[in-house]
């Protein structure tokens, strides 16, 4: 699963963030995040990775990490081995890994991938304040309360940039076709991201077309789907098999932040990186938490990789 990480050992720690501001997403509000951080050394190489569970998704918490990893007592080897047996359960953890095994190339990044900006709220003002910050393609979240009509106006009066709708699951079947119409319909719409909760029957009357899954996806062993789906790195199990997947898979895929420390970001842009067809990433995620220093990489509509940041200092100044 993991080449050439024989043996070795590891550390982790555990760290909560707070938002800023609470987060508001189609299935609630969000006001923390727990993040797991590995380092490990084996064949005289350090690897750093980060668990990032999230709401919503069918993986494990960040409890369930932490008992996994102190049950393997400091053994990479121990570890790596409870991943494997767990049989695709521990999605995070096996992400986690993958970017320890990578790390040599991850910490090479510089590269720059275009971004889409993330709104607060669908508003005008929000829409005009980042297209002001050079973002062409923007995410705003709805839900069942969200104004349909007002909606298509304010995507008509912004002429140029290009919208994605994330539902994060939250809307009735009924809600969800009238949304789907609106996507097919405006140009400027790229696609309607998770209309329906995981596992929804009304997929199959949807169809694909202008339709994004997201926490119905997680990894490559996740349903099939012709039209758009999100990959959130950091949930999306191993990387190598993701990869692969990848390389056969025609259909267009998003690369999406957790809202990671500078560790997983940056691991994260890696990955995306490695895709020819990437095209826009999800990553404004920067800023929005309470000042804890573990955000090290620049915001706006390019989310480059940093070659200046010392890790194993970051490290020790996550203790």
């Amino acid at each position: 699963m993991l080449g050439g990480m024989n043996g070795g050992k590891f550390e982790f720690r555990r760290v909560r963030r707070r938002f800023r501001q609470p987060l508001v997403t189609g299935r609630g509000v969000v006001e923390a995040a727990d993040r797991l951080l590995l380092r490990t050394e084996a064949d005289g190489q350090v690897g750093y990775g980060e668990a990032a569970p999230w709401p919503g998704f069918p993986t494990e918490d960040a409890d369930a990490i932490a008992e996994v990893l102190r049950g393997a007592q400091g053994s990479l080897a121990r570890l790596r081995a409870s991943v494997d047996a767990a049989g695709g359960a521990l999605p995070c953890l096996a992400a986690a890994l993958s970017s320890c095994a990578h790390w040599t190339e991850i910490e090479s990044f510089a590269g720059a991938l275009p971004c889409a900006g993330l709104l607060p709220a669908l508003t005008a003002e929000a829409v005009d304040a980042k297209a002001a910050e050079g973002y062409r393609v923007l995410k705003a979240k709805i839900g069942a309360d969200t104004d349909l009509a007002a909606a298509r106006a304010l995507i008509a009066r912004t002429p140029g940039a290009t919208f994605r709708l994330d539902a994060n699951g939250g809307l009735e079947l009924g809600a969800a076709r009238r949304w789907a119409e609106l996507a097919r319909e405006l140009a400027a719409v790229e696609f309607l991201e998770q209309p329906l909760p995981p596992g929804h029957p009304g997929y199959a009357s949807l169809g694909p077309e202008k339709i994004a899954l997201d926490e119905s996806f997680l990894t490559p062993g996740g349903p099939g789907w012709e039209g758009p789906v999100v990959v959130k790195p950091a949930l999306a199990g191993d990387w190598d098999a993701l990869m692969r997947w990848r390389r056969t898979r025609a259909g267009a895929v998003v690369y999406s932040s957790v809202f990671e420390t500078a560790f997983g970001r940056q691991a994260a842009l890696w990955l995306a990186a490695q895709d020819p067809r990437a095209g826009t990433v999800g990553f404004d995620t920067l800023g929005r938490f309470e000042m804890d220093g573990r955000d090290r990489h620049h915001a706006g509509p390019l989310a480059r990789g940093r070659l200046d940041i010392v890790w194993h200092d970051l490290w020790k100044e996550m203790a």
